[in-house]
């Protein structure tokens, strides 16, 4: 007869067991996902995946305070928030996207400033008639310019979108030791008219307190029009961050893809 002992250890034995299958299957959901992200660079290896051989295991950052866990994100992480594909207002810290891990973006597209440069190519921004420097990894470069000629295409959006304010630029996010998208040269920020282009800290909010987010940007059938373009492209908004950085837009497609948002 089994002895209290050892039911209780063989409960506990069960319920570990379990809880690492369960892990394992969300691990290789996960790696799926980014494979079909990101084609051209990460393989699937069951839990892991590898990107130009280097692996990286589909973990999350030892912290659960959200701050804490900008700053050591893990590649499950990434795909904790669904990003909305609607314009409602975002809750607290509702930020999809802005958690990263730092080294898989680094090894697909570029460790150093040296390296980076070395996968930047210029693109015809269409809106505008000149050209822009942008990451050829993972044809993002490519999928940029595609959106260009489709905003072109409508007066309106052309509008919006000619002013362009940057894509590649190595540098760390302000306060922080995390690089910004724009130093992998995956990210382009507008002048938006109108008033539009607006920034949580420039606002005055501070991390950690409440901040008021601007409802123009659910409002203005224009920019929601421009958002979708991008969306369709793989480019996600950084005016749907509760943290919100209208003017920015980055290429993100595990963000995007129905694999990836059904995890």
């Amino acid at each position: 007869m089994m002895g209290w002992r050892t039911f209780i250890s063989s409960v506990f034995f069960l319920t570990i067991t379990m809880q690492s299958h369960a892990r394992e299957i969300v691990q290789q959901a996960a790696a799926q996902c980014f494979q079909a992200a990101y084609p051209q660079t990460v393989k699937a290896t069951g839990a892991t995946v590898s990107v130009n051989g280097q692996t990286f295991v589909l973990a999350k950052s030892k912290y659960s305070d959200y701050f804490k866990k900008l700053n050591s994100a893990g590649l499950l992480d990434q795909l904790e928030q669904i990003y909305p594909l609607d314009f409602s207002t975002p809750k607290a810290n509702e930020d999809a996207g802005r958690l990263r891990d730092d080294a898989f973006f680094a090894e697909m597209y570029g460790e150093n400033e040296a390296e980076v440069r070395k996968n930047l190519v210029p693109i015809y921004w269409a809106p505008s008639g000149r050209t822009v420097m942008f990451n050829k990894v993972n044809g993002a470069a490519e999928k940029l310019e595609t959106v260009g000629r489709e905003l072109a295409a409508d007066f309106n959006l052309k509008s919006y979108a000619a002013k362009t304010a940057g894509t590649f630029n190595y540098r760390f996010i302000s306060g922080t030791k995390r690089r910004s998208a724009h130093a992998f040269g995956i990210a382009i920020d507008f002048s938006l008219p109108k008033g539009l282009g607006t920034y949580w800290e420039w606002s005055g909010c501070k991390e950690g307190k409440a901040c008021t987010y601007p409802q123009a940007l659910r409002q203005d059938a224009i920019l929601k029009r421009m958002v979708a373009v991008f969306e369709k492209h793989g480019f996600i908004w950084g005016g749907k961050w509760y943290h919100y950085d209208s003017v920015h837009f980055e290429y993100r497609p595990e963000l995007l893809i129905k694999q990836c948002r059904s995890l």
